[in-house]
């Protein structure tokens, strides 16, 4: 009988909100796949269709109701975690050149019919948002954060996945909350609430903090959620779990306890600043609503790992391993059970 290591998920003093439209867009995703990302290998696109990445924008901007406003909401989520997963370990020189591109695409260029299809779903994102109200330096903003992701995260990631080297635990963090995609995914709240924050605002220390909380919060929490999958990617060195078995030189189970603390720590800094804000007048309730929406991509991203019905990360459900080979076999279970 395999043993079962039981995996602790995380949880919030936030509210988790229910998306009244969250299983609306399936057709839609599947057509996109089937349109633009026939560039991929087929096993995956089929596989990807399973893990129902459309519905993490409803999950995680559950007050957005107008399908209109949310479908570009969801075109990101899947061309972000799409494209995180196709170049995962492709040559940096290459990505380089697919990186500058996208960022053209993404504020104002349309890709030429020979381009891969995933750029033509980021220029229809780009349209639909210009179309619903949404400023210009809005959309510099979330392309130039795509770019970071891209930069600070993958690229950063990439080395040590090919040396099959650890970072430092500091290192580590730092590079995680870019490669997680979530501070240009924290971007899509201003589309969300049909309210883009002034630069002045956006780009003050405390609202960067939050937003690196954010990023911080959600990439422990995408690594617990994803554990499963990622034990049996040979490669994968990037989880906060790995990370702290390597550097404290301790057990599977004592690095989930310590995942898990680093996160309750990030989370009470997180609360501590939303209570105490500068004055940001004459948009105090504005950013104050921006706050209480970061908080709902948290709890809503929690919840989807666990309530959506996703299989990406189950052990057939996810799409091929970066060097294409077939996933390692690892010898127990796993249980996600919640927190007393």
């Amino acid at each position: 009988m395999k043993k079962t290591i039981h995996i602790p998920k995380p949880s919030y003093p936030w509210p988790t909100i229910k998306s009244p439209i969250s299983e609306t867009f399936y057709e839609e995703e599947c057509n996109w796949y089937d349109t633009d990302y026939l560039f991929m290998n087929p096993e995956s696109l089929k596989k990807y269709k399973k893990q129902r990445i459309v519905q993490v924008g409803a999950f995680m901007s559950p007050t957005t109701v107008d399908r209109d406003q949310l479908r570009p909401i969801g075109r990101f989520a899947v061309y972000i975690t799409t494209f995180d997963d196709y170049v995962e370990l492709m040559p940096l020189e290459e990505l380089k050149i697919f990186r500058d591109r996208i960022f053209e695409v993404m504020t104002n260029q349309d890709p030429d019919p020979e381009e891969k299809g995933i750029l033509r779903q980021m220029a229809a994102a780009r349209k639909e948002w210009l179309a619903s109200g949404m400023p210009q330096f809005w959309i510099d903003r979330i392309s130039t954060n795509f770019y970071k992701f891209i930069t600070y995260g993958i690229m950063e990631e990439t080395p040590f996945k090919f040396n099959k080297t650890y970072p430092s635990l500091a290192r580590f963090l730092m590079i995680r909350a870019y490669s997680i995609g979530m501070i240009t995914y924290g971007d899509l709240i201003d589309p969300a609430t049909g309210f883009a924050l002034p630069e002045y605002i956006y780009n003050h220390p405390v609202i960067q903090r939050l937003v690196m909380l954010l990023s911080n919060i959600i990439a422990i929490q995408n690594d617990f959620a994803s554990i499963r999958k990622e034990l049996t990617i040979e490669s994968e060195r990037f989880n906060i779990i790995f990370i702290l078995q390597h550097e404290y030189k301790i057990s599977f189970e004592e690095a989930c306890v310590e995942g898990i603390r680093i996160h309750d720590e990030f989370v009470k800094e997180m609360e501590s600043l939303s209570i105490c804000l500068p004055d940001f007048s004459p948009y105090q309730k504005e950013v104050e609503n921006y706050i209480y929406h970061m908080k709902l991509m948290i709890t809503g991203c929690n919840s989807w790992y666990y309530e959506g019905g996703t299989q990406r990360y189950n052990s057939d459900g996810f799409a091929l391993t970066p060097n294409g080979q077939a996933p390692t076999v690892i010898d127990f279970d796993i249980k996600h059970v919640s927190q007393k």
